[in-house]
């Protein structure tokens, strides 16, 4: 298991004489809103959210002797005990992470040689996420850059740099992306004459910049804010958000020509 710091630092467990047993990831828990109607037999579901979830671990410790295993003791306990927030990845799918906090206190168990303990961690983001974004994706198969998923293989062709009005955006996830929740940056260089609409065919959203663009200017739409040329532009748009369904995405941009528009953003899985 790999533990990735915030400001990128990777930290092996076995490098702390530390060796994971299993680990088990549950599936998210769902809080239902719901409410009686007269006359109706059950319940009225009104709305369903994921609320949460907790990841727990096994770990195996290796010590030589007791005094090691008080200097072990103490590294391990300073290892997974952190206020900030910090990312878990199990060598076994190396493409995906979990942005988690230590969810309550553990005890390493005293042994002069070996023995096991459980750790919990609670998601601070409860889907899983891509190591890689979009941005990032590289077709080498190193192990040090992984960035393939199960639905993605050799042979395909990943782009998310576009030189046309109409073109696919491939969300290979299984969770829909929405800029209000998750990461989704959008730049956009183009020729427009008095505004741009972006549209995905596949969701229906279409987002409109009700300004004109030349060949110098950059349009940049970053979770729910737009910048035009670094400048806060929300008031030039229709105050409408462009989301990704997982699979394909159809896109027409219209009104003008696009010179260059890229899609940052991280698969995300339940």
């Amino acid at each position: 298991m790999i533990i990735e710091l915030l400001n990128g630092n990777k930290l092996d467990i076995s490098k702390f004489s530390l060796h994971r047993l299993y680990h088990h990831i549950p599936s998210l828990s769902i809080e239902h809103t719901t409410e009686q109607v007269d006359d109706r037999d059950g319940m009225l579901f009104l709305n369903s959210r994921f609320s949460e979830r907790v990841i727990t671990v096994e770990f195996l410790y290796k010590s030589y002797d007791i005094n090691d295993y008080y200097l072990l003791r103490d590294e391990i306990n300073a290892l997974f005990t952190r206020k900030e927030s910090f990312y878990i990845i199990f060598k076994n799918e190396p493409y995906k992470r979990y942005l988690v906090k230590l969810n309550r206190s553990f005890e390493v168990t005293p042994n002069q040689y070996m023995n096991s303990f459980e750790v919990e961690f609670t998601c601070v983001n409860i889907f899983g996420e891509s190591v890689m974004s979009t941005s990032e994706i590289k077709k080498e198969w190193d192990r040090n850059q992984f960035a393939w998923n199960g639905q993605i293989t050799w042979d395909e062709d990943l782009q998310y740099r576009f030189e046309s009005n109409d073109f696919i955006v491939k969300n290979l996830g299984n969770v829909d992306i929405d800029p209000r929740q998750n990461q989704l940056d959008i730049v956009l260089r183009g020729t427009f004459n008095s505004s741009v609409i972006i549209m995905n065919e596949t969701t229906g959203d279409m987002y409109t910049f009700n300004r004109s663009m030349n060949e110098n200017d950059v349009l940049i739409l970053s979770g729910v804010s737009t910048q035009f040329n670094g400048t806060s532009a929300f008031k030039h748009t229709n105050k409408k958000l462009i989301t990704l369904r997982t699979g394909d995405n159809k896109f027409s941009i219209r009104n003008g020509t696009v010179s260059s528009i890229a899609f940052g953003f991280r698969f995300l899985y339940l």
